[in-house]
């Protein structure tokens, strides 16, 4: 038979829903055309040129077609070794925690591999709350960072994209294996957003300028919001340098209301109170993090 005949026919099986002679026809025909050794070797010159998918995707060919040779097993797992290797060398990256003008080592982003391990796991039992209740939703990470939430919130939400002031450079710049799309250089206070099904802002009034222009913007982009804000007799401007809105609970839950309304005729709140990493229902002007699920319904037009 010839090449194409050979193909027509693997085709055919296909089609009539003889996957396994049809693809053991099609591998059949690769192995002839193609040799496994050429394939290895190109892969190493693409690995060497600093392509590790590329490298990645000629060598899982090679195996396909040649099976399981020893040169290529070795140079799979040595570009594996690679790619985490990378994928983590960013965490330590000089810089990766900002810069803390009170020279205490207070951290201005939290990040993977940090110090302050409590503080990292406080943070990311918000994720998990909202892990829980964004489920199969399109969901805006509104000051994330190095975006180790949005990460996580890959792991139920149908699309995260994540937006963030900082501007990290080629070596800090964050590597995820989710889908989570991040935008750096962003302006929470004034860049507009996209339309989504909810937000998360997790530690991140505090820290801007111009917190009601930033809930404002939010608000006309989703309809949920889940959002943390630090108690100041625990966590306030005199403490954490990088912290310029102290405000009480009071004044959190009517900033984030007012809106909430200018969007939305119907505008309710669940809050939620933190103390280390337990989360309780409930309304407690002394607990040391504020959380509200901020629900809206009736959206007007603006």
């Amino acid at each position: 038979m010839t090449t194409e005949e050979r193909r027509a026919a693997a085709v055919a099986d296909l089609e009539a829903g003889r996957i396994q002679q049809g693809l053991e026809g099609l591998r059949e025909l690769v192995a002839s055309e193609v040799d496994a050794e050429h394939l290895n070797d190109l892969a190493v010159a693409t690995q060497m040129a600093g392509d590790l998918d590329g490298a990645d995707a000629l060598l899982r060919a090679a195996r396909i077609i040649g099976g399981d040779r020893p040169d290529v097993l070795e140079n799979i797992e040595a570009v594996t070794a690679l790619r985490a290797a990378g994928d983590r060398g960013w965490r330590s990256a000089s810089g990766i925690a900002g810069h803390d003008p009170s020279g205490r080592g207070i951290p201005e982003r939290a990040h993977p591999g940090m110090a302050l391990f409590g503080t990292l796991g406080e943070h990311c039992v918000r994720y998990a709350l909202a892990i829980s209740l964004l489920g199969g939703q399109d969901v805006l990470d509104l000051g994330c960072g190095t975006g180790y939430g949005s990460e996580m919130l890959t792991w139920s939400a149908r699309r995260v994209r994540g937006f963030d002031l900082w501007e990290p450079d080629e070596a800090q710049l964050p590597r995820w294996p989710g889908a989570v799309e991040l935008t750096y250089g962003h302006d929470l206070c004034r860049d507009p957003l996209p339309h989504a099904d909810s937000a998360t802002m997790f530690e991140v009034l505090e820290h801007l300028p111009d917190a009601p222009a930033a809930l404002d913007l939010a608000f006309r982009s989703v309809s949920t919001l889940i959002a943390s804000f630090p108690n100041p007799t625990y966590h306030g401007s005199h403490l954490n340098p990088h912290h310029i809105n102290d405000w009480g609970l009071d004044q959190v839950e009517t900033t984030i209301t007012d809106a909430a309304r200018r969007y939305h005729a119907g505008v309710t709140i669940e809050h939620l109170q933190q103390r280390g990493v337990i989360l309780e229902i409930g309304r407690d002007p002394e607990a040391g993090f504020w959380v509200m699920i901020v629900r809206t319904t009736e959206r007007m037009s603006r």
